[in-house]
């Protein structure tokens, strides 16, 4: 059984009844905006955010295993150029009735590789936004690079240094220009 929905207002939530003993193909498509994402001027999501995976329960217990993936529009952070950033991150949450107590630290069982996310379910539906959530804003690149060598733009003219070979001289910050007398003594 397979389950795929796009736009709809509770894409990312799931009946509990609907998981059969075999486990559930689930798939969506949704924005941005439908994950509550902190609007950041500097990023955009050119398409939809996929996710995709089984859903499974045992008891009253609930798996999800599956990967979400998307594209930011971030600018770069030297030159301020545009970047297509793709992400795909592998996700593995546990879903707990809300009657469980869980035990996170030392907990025995558990192998310390696996990154497993725990959340709380209410007994009837399950909702991943919160941690489709999460994997998007981790997703999101502290310090975006064009490329790896970005020239980044010209001190002097503002030109972007990667397309345009600028004639200004860079002579950096006059403040600073009393240390490029100091000389240091040489060591053998």
């Amino acid at each position: 059984m397979a389950v795929s929905q796009q736009g709809k207002s509770a894409a990312l939530e799931v009946s509990l009844a609907k998981i059969p003993e075999e486990g559930l193909a689930f798939q969506a498509e949704v924005s941005a905006a439908y994950l509550r994402l902190p609007e950041v001027a500097e990023v955009e999501f050119p398409v939809p955010v996929l996710v995709r995976g089984l859903l499974t329960k045992v008891g009253e217990q609930a798996y999800f295993h599956g990967v979400t993936s998307g594209t930011l529009a971030v600018l770069c952070s030297r030159c301020l150029e545009v970047v297509q950033s793709p992400f795909s991150m592998e996700m593995r949450v546990i879903y707990f009735p809300p009657s469980a107590h869980v035990q996170i630290d030392g907990e025995d069982g558990v192998d310390a590789d696996e990154e497993l996310d725990l959340y709380s379910h209410d007994g009837m539906t399950l909702d991943l936004r919160p941690p489709v959530h999460d994997i998007v804003a981790l997703a999101l690149p502290i310090q975006p690079l064009c490329r790896p060598d970005c020239l980044g733009l010209c001190q002097v003219c503002g030109e972007n240094r990667n397309a345009v070979a600028c004639a200004c001289d860079a002579a950096g910050d006059l403040r600073f220009a009393s240390l490029q007398q100091l000389r240091f003594p040489k060591t053998s």
